[in-house]
């Protein structure tokens, strides 16, 4: 069941960090580059962001941007094949679906922002300013996968789990790369449990969103074939294991209206009378998202 990328971090890492004389200072122009008209400076529009830095951002976010890492994880952890897998949420086309509003903020979303959204929950991390080179990077090469077709859809898993059958199934079917525990062996096969997996507030942690991710891309090897069931099975039992908590995740769905599988109790639901879902064990959160949260 591991979660896989196809590149080499630690090249992609020293591509992210290292300030190499090439680099461009995508933080605006100096005031010798503005240009002046009449009484007004008027700086240029912020420098393109960079394909290739932005790939290696997303393929070795904790070592590029330790200080926003909250976890193991990067983003190629669960966008497999550097986010062009058709059925590991694709990247390819994003550039085109954004703005568009999503019930989880209630809100419409900038692609910026939804990249942040997954920073804060998914790598339980610290969000990125939205005009930052490091998000206008990420967003550059997001942007090279863009396409006018839409997204292959995949049958979403709403079967409900068994935990009990889930733990002996990934016993034998997982644990040889994510660890007994959950616990994750490098990152090729991160955790997909404790302090160094996903937070309470990411996708993933809930039941139908990581059974369907399960069943059309787990186990990598191809050493196993999972079944709709299985899948569901052992989403229940991975998501019995503790995470970080998400602060702020019960302003989540503001009109009341999670979805079924919904891994927390919301403020909009309560007030509506809907019952609050069973608790899940959490973990003290290492990185605050920051105030960029509404």
């Amino acid at each position: 069941m591991p979660f896989r990328l196809l590149l080499a971090s630690g090249v992609l890492a020293l591509a992210a960090c290292a300030g190499d004389s090439a680099s461009v200072d995508h933080a605006g122009a100096s005031a010798t580059e503005s240009e002046v008209r009449g009484d007004a400076v008027v700086a240029p529009a912020p420098t393109a962001g960079r394909a290739a830095r932005g790939l290696a951002l997303l393929t070795a976010f904790r070592d590029s941007l330790p200080a926003h890492s909250g976890n193991a994880l990067r983003c190629t952890s669960c966008h497999l094949d550097n986010g062009t897998r058709a059925r590991a949420m694709s990247w390819i086309g994003s550039t085109s679906r954004y703005p568009k509003f999503r019930r989880r903020p209630g809100y419409e979303e900038s692609l910026a922002r939804r990249v942040n959204e997954c920073i804060a929950r998914s790598l339980a991390g610290k969000m990125l300013p939205e005009d930052s080179p490091e998000m206008r990077d990420m967003l550059a090469y997001i942007a090279t996968l863009d396409s006018p077709a839409k997204p292959v859809a995949v049958d979403t898993v709403k079967l409900q789990g068994n935990a009990t059958r889930g733990a002996a199934d990934y016993g034998t079917s997982c644990a040889r790369c994510h660890g007994a525990a959950g616990q994750g062996v490098n990152s090729v096969a991160p955790a997909v449990g404790g302090p160094e997996s996903y937070s309470i507030g990411a996708g993933m942690a809930r039941q139908n969103t990581l059974a369907t991710f399960l069943l059309h891309n787990m186990p990598f090897d191809g050493t196993d074939t999972l079944t709709a069931q299985r899948a569901a099975d052992i989403a229940a039992y991975v998501l019995t294991m503790a995470r970080q908590d998400h602060p702020g995740k019960e302003r989540d769905w503001p009109r009341g209206d999670p979805p079924a599988d919904v891994a927390y109790a919301t403020t909009a639901a309560e007030r509506l009378g809907k019952p609050a879902p069973p608790a899940r064990a959490l973990l003290p959160r290492r990185v605050s998202p920051d105030s960029l949260l509404p």
